[in-house]
């Protein structure tokens, strides 16, 4: 059945008759071969992710949607993304590409983060993309939103085991653990937005002109109307430092239409700067319903 469902998903992409494709970074041409004898992630490594993130999440969306979590993990494609998508029978699709895992930046709580990151834009909620250049609303959340989503709603599950979050901890950067240290309460925090500058490393080094993000920056830019393609580093590490400090219910689901459903939010006019909430780096809290 596995393979059934991969390769009516592939013939579903190839003719764009049912879903599209989201992928976590820009198309891009940077590749990490799958015989580089010092790749930063082994394949027993990134299998136990994956492992981890169905054993997880699986029942979870089983349970609240009645579908079939899908991870592809394509070890051997050098390419660096990760895409979501659905198959023919509404199920989420994950594919993880090899070169991603392999990226010098890149860390296990990096990848379970890229893999949140596709869970967001299935489940991800408020505000969703566009279809196309039409006016109606795709299926996927936005590229920030499925950023706001892992932090929030995804890593803090995926990181509950209170043994496994010291030693991740234990085994970072020490002046990255400092800085992240002073922008959290507690150590899930702390891990969430160290996978965050993983994720933000590796997204800066496919563009040139794009600066490393650094935990104790912030992207001062605001938007004038919400953003929908990617965030820029700075931009996304920010979000995931805001989702890592959401105090609202981690198990209530975002909603499809509201954004403030299941969210920490600004007020109305925008300037109440709440802990927590969307950055307007790529969020802009009047402008989803226009």
């Amino acid at each position: 059945m596995r393979n059934t469902l991969k390769i009516a998903t592939s013939i579903a992409l190839l003719t764009g008759s049912t879903w599209a494709k989201e992928g976590c970074f820009p198309e891009n041409d940077l590749k990490f071969s799958s015989k580089m004898k010092s790749a930063s992630m082994s394949k027993i490594e990134f299998d136990q992710v994956v492992k981890k993130a169905l054993d997880i999440y699986s029942p979870i969306i089983k349970k609240k949607f009645k579908k079939k979590l899908i991870i592809n993990g394509e070890w051997e494609n050098d390419r660096v993304n990760a895409h979501a998508t659905r198959d023919d029978y509404d199920n989420p699709v994950i594919s993880l590409l090899g070169g991603m895992a392999r990226h010098p930046e890149m860390t296990k709580d990096g990848l379970m983060l890229i893999i949140c990151h596709e869970l967001g834009h299935q489940f991800g909620g408020a505000p969703k993309q566009f279809r196309g250049r039409s006016t109606r609303r795709s299926w996927s959340s936005a590229e920030g939103q499925a950023d706001y989503f892992s932090a929030t709603k995804c890593l803090p599950k995926m990181f509950q085991s209170t043994q496994e979050t010291k030693l991740a901890i234990s085994l970072s950067d020490e002046s990255a653990y400092e800085e992240a240290r002073k922008k959290c309460k507690d150590d899930i925090c702390v891990r969430i937005v160290l996978s965050g500058l993983s994720v933000g490393r590796v997204f800066a080094s496919l563009r040139s002109g794009w600066e490393i993000p650094k935990i104790s920056n912030l992207d001062s830019y605001k938007v004038s109307m919400t953003e929908y393609k990617h965030p820029k580093p700075q931009c996304r590490l920010d979000t995931y430092i805001s989702g890592a400090n959401c105090e609202n219910d981690r198990d209530k689901d975002f909603d499809n239409v509201d954004p403030k459903i299941g969210a920490c939010f600004r007020a109305e006019n925008g300037y109440d700067d709440t802990n927590g909430a969307r950055p307007r780096c790529w969020y802009h809290p009047q402008s989803y319903f226009k």
